[in-house]
């Protein structure tokens, strides 16, 4: 799914609205009655529920959920704050709808009314600003904001929740609508998977709207939203008549003494993701453990007894895996820097072996192309140098990313998977995946998906997808808390089950 910047959405609204030949009123009551439906699955049972809808065309979606809402049964009350001298044309349209055909109490405020007494119902809805805000709100609209935001309810935002700005960053300590909810339209957007006000959003639900798909399909899009849609078709079927063989043969290297668990999940992962064969170089005090754990896989044993060396294999593996465990010693930049020269197609690289990359940039240059690094929020800093925002860390992901000529998997509540064509949103996963072991099971599940044919792009936007979708599936049963990684491999097979529907 394309992430569509906020103009070229008022684009698609406008050529939708001329080539279905409707208006821009009966486009909005479409927009508002889908709300409407997401919005019943949320409360369930009719519940009393406060609109706050501004004076704009997002007040107008507000205002018109407030009048479906009434004819539901649902008890209701509207603030409006109109922090314009005149509404919209289609706000006002609602509007009057509203104090004509319902019982419904409307509260209008402006910047010098009385908002020491404000009341909420247990479900707000915040319908003030959408997608064009690109000021801070007016100080009255914050007030308000701020009073909805420490009431006990429920908070579903309209779009956007009000104060988050689309076109740019969001300024540090602005006053923005805390959604547990958020009801985007057609598709989401960008500055919703960024760290600054990502918390503001809650749950995000992506509603159609029906905007001409036509239109859409011609925009350019830097950004793309892996979901249920397009993982499914990334998955290659396996073919009735074939082998081990044909599926690929991949070297996972990693391991020290008293780091084998980060190895042992990784291999876990690649088996788990459909690859043919797994050898993995460890350290001799390793060897045991990965039998035991992984008795699928074959161990070759390095001339070191705690830490992995440089060997002379008597086969040549179709992919590399690396760096899970193996630490900054002068024995692990020996062994990284000659299976890099040894290899002659994508490598993964992670964890210690992004260390070792970070410190030694000539490493980098030396990659096979279309490597995969799989960073966290600090080894990309190591990596790529610090940035100053949001944007221009991008910016600096994109820049590395054709240098190199490699694909980064930079791991995140959101992770953003970088091509030098484009970068690929994660739509999958969940807070419980902030624990030890998560990234070396994704770093075995890419490996894996890239050893059985899948390119270096399309293994990692599939991986991790997959790797959330597991994470996702296992919370669904239990619980965020008690998630660790052997649970997401675990559920791997379901991951994969769930793409197939």
């Amino acid at each position: 799914m394309k992430i569509l910047a906020p103009s070229q959405l008022q684009k698609a609204d406008a050529y939708t609205i001329k080539h279905q030949d409707i208006s821009s009123w009966q486009l909005m009551e479409r927009a508002s009655l889908t709300a409407l439906g997401e919005i019943k699955k949320i409360l369930i049972e009719p519940k009393p529920v406060t609109i706050l809808a501004g004076s704009g065309n997002n007040g107008g979606d507000g205002l018109a959920i407030a009048y479906h809402l009434d004819k539901l049964g649902y008890e209701v009350n509207v603030l409006v704050l109109k922090y314009t001298p005149e509404y919209s044309k289609d706000c006002k349209i609602n509007l009057d709808r509203l104090q004509a055909k319902t019982e419904i109490k409307v509260e209008e405020f402006t910047e010098d009314s009385n908002l020491e007494s404000l009341s909420f119902h247990s479900t707000i809805i915040d319908a003030v600003f959408g997608i064009g805000l690109n000021r801070a709100l007016p100080e009255f609209v914050q007030k308000v904001i701020v009073q909805a935001n420490q009431a006990k309810a429920t908070r579903i935002a309209i779009d956007v929740p009000s104060g988050l700005f689309l076109s740019e960053l969001t300024p540090e300590n602005s006053v923005v609508f805390q959604a547990d909810y958020t009801l985007t339209f057609q598709c989401p957007k960008l500055n919703f998977f960024l760290p600054d006000y990502g918390n503001s959003l809650g749950q995000i639900k992506i509603i159609d709207i029906g905007l001409d798909q036509d239109f859409i399909s011609e925009l350019d899009a830097d950004y793309i939203f892996v979901d249920q849609k397009l993982a499914k078709t990334l998955v290659k079927p396996r073919k009735r008549f074939s082998h081990k063989g044909s599926y690929g043969h991949l070297l996972v290297i990693g391991g020290q003494y008293g780091m084998m668990g980060s190895v042992s999940l990784t291999t876990r992962a690649a088996l788990r993701s459909g690859a043919g064969k797994v050898s993995v170089l460890s350290p001799k005090s390793g060897v045991d453990i990965l039998q035991q754990n992984s008795p699928e896989a074959m161990v070759i044993p390095s001339t070191y007894e705690h830490a992995i060396s440089t060997v002379q294999l008597d086969f040549k593996p179709d992919h590399i895996c690396i760096g899970m465990g193996i630490g900054s010693s002068s024995e692990a930049k020996e062994a990284l820097t000659y299976f890099i020269q040894q290899a002659d197609s994508p490598m993964l690289i992670d964890a210690d072996g992004l260390n070792l990359l970070a410190k030694d940039k000539s490493l980098l240059d030396a990659l096979p192309s279309k490597s995969i690094l799989t960073p966290h929020q600090g080894e990309l800093k190591r990596l790529i140098g610090d940035w100053s925002d949001q944007y221009d860390k991008l910016d600096k992901m994109k820049q590395f990313v054709k240098q190199y000529d490699v694909v980064l998997v930079a791991k995140d509540a959101y992770t953003f998977i970088v091509d030098k064509d484009r970068t690929y949103i994660n739509s999958t996963g969940n807070a419980g995946m902030a624990t030890a072991g998560s990234g070396d099971t994704l770093s075995g599940i890419i490996s894996g998906l890239l050893v059985q044919g899948y390119s270096s792009i399309q293994a990692s936007m599939l991986g991790v997808y997959l790797h959330g979708l597991a994470a996702d599936l296992w919370v669904k049963r239990y619980d965020e808390n008690s998630l660790i990684a052997s649970d997401i491999i675990d559920y791997l097979k379901n991951a994969f089950s769930f793409t197939k529907k």
